[in-house]
Protein backbone atom coordinates (compact mmCIF):
# COMPACT_ATOMS: atom_id res chain seq x y z
CA UNK A 1 0.00 0.00 0.00
CA UNK A 2 1.19 3.49 -0.86
CA UNK A 3 0.73 6.71 1.10
CA UNK A 4 0.10 9.98 -0.72
CA UNK A 5 0.68 13.01 1.51
CA UNK A 6 -2.16 15.53 1.22
CA UNK A 7 -0.18 18.77 1.34
CA UNK A 8 1.29 21.60 -0.72
CA UNK A 9 3.97 22.40 1.87
CA UNK A 10 7.35 21.50 0.37
CA UNK A 11 9.00 21.21 3.80
CA UNK A 12 6.37 18.70 4.92
CA UNK A 13 6.83 16.76 1.72
CA UNK A 14 10.61 16.68 2.23
CA UNK A 15 10.09 15.43 5.78
CA UNK A 16 7.88 12.53 4.80
CA UNK A 17 10.17 11.66 1.91
CA UNK A 18 13.02 11.38 4.40
CA UNK A 19 10.86 9.13 6.60
CA UNK A 20 10.05 6.83 3.69
CA UNK A 21 6.32 7.55 4.01
CA UNK A 22 5.75 9.65 0.90
CA UNK A 23 4.88 7.63 -2.20
CA UNK A 24 3.18 10.61 -3.83
CA UNK A 25 1.43 13.90 -3.06
CA UNK A 26 -2.10 15.20 -3.55
CA UNK A 27 -3.15 18.84 -3.57
CA UNK A 28 -6.11 21.04 -4.37
CA UNK A 29 -6.69 24.82 -4.22
CA UNK A 30 -7.89 24.59 -0.60
CA UNK A 31 -4.76 22.69 0.46
CA UNK A 32 -2.60 25.19 -1.44
CA UNK A 33 -4.28 28.11 0.35
CA UNK A 34 -3.80 26.40 3.71
CA UNK A 35 -0.11 25.93 2.92
CA UNK A 36 0.44 29.60 2.09
CA UNK A 37 0.39 29.46 -1.71
CA UNK A 38 -0.50 32.82 -3.30
CA UNK A 39 -0.77 34.19 -6.83
CA UNK A 40 -3.89 32.42 -8.05
CA UNK A 41 -3.58 29.74 -10.71
CA UNK A 42 -0.03 30.74 -11.61
CA UNK A 43 0.96 30.39 -7.96
CA UNK A 44 -0.59 26.92 -7.82
CA UNK A 45 1.22 25.90 -11.00
CA UNK A 46 4.52 27.16 -9.63
CA UNK A 47 4.12 25.21 -6.38
CA UNK A 48 2.94 22.15 -8.30
CA UNK A 49 6.08 22.20 -10.41
CA UNK A 50 8.24 22.52 -7.29
CA UNK A 51 6.59 19.50 -5.66
CA UNK A 52 6.61 17.46 -8.87
CA UNK A 53 10.37 17.95 -9.20
CA UNK A 54 10.89 17.22 -5.52
CA UNK A 55 9.07 13.87 -5.54
CA UNK A 56 9.82 12.60 -9.07
CA UNK A 57 9.18 9.89 -10.21
CA UNK A 58 6.39 9.70 -7.63
CA UNK A 59 3.01 11.13 -8.62
CA UNK A 60 1.67 14.58 -7.80
CA UNK A 61 -2.11 14.90 -8.12
CA UNK A 62 -3.48 18.39 -8.89
CA UNK A 63 -7.06 19.56 -9.30
CA UNK A 64 -8.82 21.47 -12.07
CA UNK A 65 -10.96 24.42 -11.00
CA UNK A 66 -13.76 24.43 -13.58
CA UNK A 67 -16.98 22.57 -14.33
CA UNK A 68 -16.87 23.47 -18.00
CA UNK A 69 -15.66 20.47 -20.03
CA UNK A 70 -13.61 22.56 -22.47
CA UNK A 71 -11.98 24.46 -19.62
CA UNK A 72 -11.24 21.19 -17.80
CA UNK A 73 -9.51 19.86 -20.91
CA UNK A 74 -7.51 23.08 -21.28
CA UNK A 75 -6.45 23.17 -17.63
CA UNK A 76 -5.56 19.48 -17.64
CA UNK A 77 -3.38 19.89 -20.71
CA UNK A 78 -1.60 22.84 -19.11
CA UNK A 79 -0.92 20.85 -15.93
CA UNK A 80 0.29 17.83 -17.89
CA UNK A 81 2.89 20.01 -19.61
CA UNK A 82 4.47 20.95 -16.28
CA UNK A 83 5.86 17.50 -15.48
CA UNK A 84 5.45 13.87 -16.51
CA UNK A 85 4.60 12.75 -12.98
CA UNK A 86 1.50 14.97 -12.65
CA UNK A 87 -1.96 13.43 -12.49
CA UNK A 88 -4.96 15.69 -13.06
CA UNK A 89 -7.91 15.40 -10.68
CA UNK A 90 -11.28 15.46 -12.43
CA UNK A 91 -14.50 14.93 -10.49
CA UNK A 92 -16.81 12.15 -11.66
CA UNK A 93 -19.64 14.66 -12.30
CA UNK A 94 -20.33 18.37 -12.03
CA UNK A 95 -22.39 19.78 -9.17
CA UNK A 96 -25.63 19.03 -11.05
CA UNK A 97 -24.68 15.39 -11.57
CA UNK A 98 -23.72 15.71 -15.24
CA UNK A 99 -21.10 13.11 -16.17
CA UNK A 100 -17.47 13.99 -16.87
CA UNK A 101 -16.75 10.51 -18.23
CA UNK A 102 -16.33 11.84 -21.81
CA UNK A 103 -13.73 14.34 -20.53
CA UNK A 104 -11.94 11.61 -18.59
CA UNK A 105 -11.83 9.30 -21.60
CA UNK A 106 -10.52 12.10 -23.81
CA UNK A 107 -7.73 13.06 -21.41
CA UNK A 108 -6.60 9.46 -21.04
CA UNK A 109 -6.62 9.00 -24.81
CA UNK A 110 -4.27 12.00 -25.04
CA UNK A 111 -1.85 10.32 -22.66
CA UNK A 112 -2.69 12.59 -19.71
CA UNK A 113 -2.64 10.86 -16.33
CA UNK A 114 -5.98 11.31 -14.53
CA UNK A 115 -7.27 10.94 -11.00
CA UNK A 116 -11.06 10.59 -11.10
CA UNK A 117 -12.18 11.98 -7.78
CA UNK A 118 -15.08 12.79 -5.43
CA UNK A 119 -16.61 9.33 -5.77
CA UNK A 120 -18.71 7.80 -3.01
CA UNK A 121 -20.27 4.73 -4.65
CA UNK A 122 -19.11 1.47 -6.17
CA UNK A 123 -21.02 2.21 -9.38
CA UNK A 124 -19.28 5.55 -9.89
CA UNK A 125 -15.89 3.91 -9.45
CA UNK A 126 -16.44 1.09 -11.94
CA UNK A 127 -17.82 3.54 -14.52
CA UNK A 128 -14.74 5.72 -14.03
CA UNK A 129 -12.53 2.65 -14.51
CA UNK A 130 -14.39 1.81 -17.73
CA UNK A 131 -13.89 5.34 -19.08
CA UNK A 132 -10.18 5.21 -18.24
CA UNK A 133 -9.73 1.87 -19.95
CA UNK A 134 -11.58 3.10 -23.04
CA UNK A 135 -9.16 6.02 -23.22
CA UNK A 136 -6.20 3.67 -22.81
CA UNK A 137 -7.46 1.44 -25.61
CA UNK A 138 -7.84 4.48 -27.86
CA UNK A 139 -4.13 5.23 -27.48
CA UNK A 140 -2.22 1.98 -26.82
CA UNK A 141 1.13 3.79 -26.98
CA UNK A 142 0.23 5.67 -23.77
CA UNK A 143 -1.45 2.70 -22.06
CA UNK A 144 1.49 2.14 -19.70
CA UNK A 145 0.67 5.36 -17.82
CA UNK A 146 -1.05 4.61 -14.51
CA UNK A 147 -4.32 6.30 -13.56
CA UNK A 148 -6.30 6.63 -10.35
CA UNK A 149 -9.86 6.35 -9.05
CA UNK A 150 -10.45 8.15 -5.75
CA UNK A 151 -13.13 6.96 -3.36
CA UNK A 152 -13.91 9.39 -0.53
CA UNK A 153 -13.95 7.03 2.43
CA UNK A 154 -14.69 9.64 5.09
CA UNK A 155 -17.76 10.93 3.27
CA UNK A 156 -19.19 7.46 2.81
CA UNK A 157 -18.62 6.77 6.50
CA UNK A 158 -20.45 9.92 7.56
CA UNK A 159 -23.62 8.72 5.86
CA UNK A 160 -23.36 4.93 5.97
CA UNK A 161 -20.66 4.00 8.49
CA UNK A 162 -17.06 2.82 8.22
CA UNK A 163 -18.15 -0.73 7.47
CA UNK A 164 -19.81 0.44 4.26
CA UNK A 165 -16.63 2.22 3.20
CA UNK A 166 -14.68 -0.97 3.86
CA UNK A 167 -17.09 -2.99 1.72
CA UNK A 168 -17.09 -0.55 -1.20
CA UNK A 169 -13.29 -0.48 -1.32
CA UNK A 170 -12.92 -4.24 -0.97
CA UNK A 171 -15.54 -4.93 -3.64
CA UNK A 172 -13.94 -2.40 -5.98
CA UNK A 173 -10.50 -4.00 -5.66
CA UNK A 174 -11.99 -7.43 -6.30
CA UNK A 175 -13.84 -6.11 -9.35
CA UNK A 176 -10.70 -4.53 -10.83
CA UNK A 177 -8.71 -7.70 -10.30
CA UNK A 178 -11.41 -10.03 -11.61
CA UNK A 179 -11.85 -8.03 -14.82
CA UNK A 180 -8.09 -7.48 -15.16
CA UNK A 181 -8.09 -3.70 -15.17
CA UNK A 182 -4.39 -2.96 -15.42
CA UNK A 183 -2.88 0.44 -14.74
CA UNK A 184 -5.71 1.72 -12.52
CA UNK A 185 -5.11 2.22 -8.79
CA UNK A 186 -7.63 2.88 -6.03
CA UNK A 187 -7.01 5.92 -3.85
CA UNK A 188 -8.86 6.28 -0.54
CA UNK A 189 -9.46 9.98 0.03
CA UNK A 190 -11.06 11.83 2.93
CA UNK A 191 -8.96 9.93 5.48
CA UNK A 192 -9.57 11.78 8.74
CA UNK A 193 -8.44 9.66 11.66
CA UNK A 194 -5.80 7.06 12.59
CA UNK A 195 -8.68 4.57 12.80
CA UNK A 196 -9.42 5.24 9.13
CA UNK A 197 -5.80 4.48 8.27
CA UNK A 198 -5.88 1.21 10.23
CA UNK A 199 -9.23 0.05 8.85
CA UNK A 200 -9.02 1.06 5.20
CA UNK A 201 -5.43 -0.06 4.71
CA UNK A 202 -6.83 -3.60 4.92
CA UNK A 203 -9.33 -3.22 2.09
CA UNK A 204 -6.96 -3.86 -0.80
CA UNK A 205 -6.93 -0.21 -1.86
CA UNK A 206 -3.62 0.69 -3.47
CA UNK A 207 -3.19 4.15 -1.92
CA UNK A 208 -4.31 6.16 1.12
CA UNK A 209 -4.23 9.94 0.86
CA UNK A 210 -3.39 11.15 4.37
CA UNK A 211 -3.09 14.74 5.67
CA UNK A 212 0.04 15.46 7.74
CA UNK A 213 -1.97 15.93 10.94
CA UNK A 214 -3.42 12.43 10.61
CA UNK A 215 0.02 10.95 9.91
CA UNK A 216 1.26 12.62 13.11
CA UNK A 217 -1.65 11.27 15.16
CA UNK A 218 -1.17 7.79 13.70
CA UNK A 219 2.37 7.71 15.08
CA UNK A 220 1.25 8.51 18.61
CA UNK A 221 0.73 5.86 21.25
CA UNK A 222 0.50 6.58 24.98
CA UNK A 223 1.98 3.23 25.95
CA UNK A 224 4.75 3.63 23.36
CA UNK A 225 5.87 6.93 24.92
CA UNK A 226 5.66 5.39 28.37
CA UNK A 227 7.65 2.35 27.24
CA UNK A 228 10.37 4.45 25.59
CA UNK A 229 10.70 6.54 28.75
CA UNK A 230 11.05 3.36 30.80
CA UNK A 231 13.67 1.99 28.38
CA UNK A 232 15.74 5.17 28.70
CA UNK A 233 15.54 5.22 32.50
CA UNK A 234 16.39 1.53 32.75
CA UNK A 235 19.30 2.00 30.37
CA UNK A 236 20.66 4.88 32.47
CA UNK A 237 20.48 2.83 35.65
CA UNK A 238 22.12 -0.13 33.99
CA UNK A 239 24.93 2.00 32.59
CA UNK A 240 25.53 3.53 36.05
CA UNK A 241 25.81 0.08 37.59
CA UNK A 242 28.03 -1.14 34.78
CA UNK A 243 30.25 1.89 35.25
Amino acid sequence: MKIFVDSADTEEVKKYLSWGLCDGVTTNPTVCLKCGVTGGMEGIKKRSLEIAKLITPRTLSVEVTSENPEEILEQARDYAKLAENIAVKVTITDREGNSFLPVIRQLVSEGIRVNVTAMTTFNQAIFAAKAIRAGMEANPEKAKISHFISVFGGRISEEQGVERTFQVLKDLRNWLDFHRFKGIEIIVGSVRTPENVEYWSRTGAHILTIPPEVIAKSLLGARTKETVAQFIEDAKKSMEELG
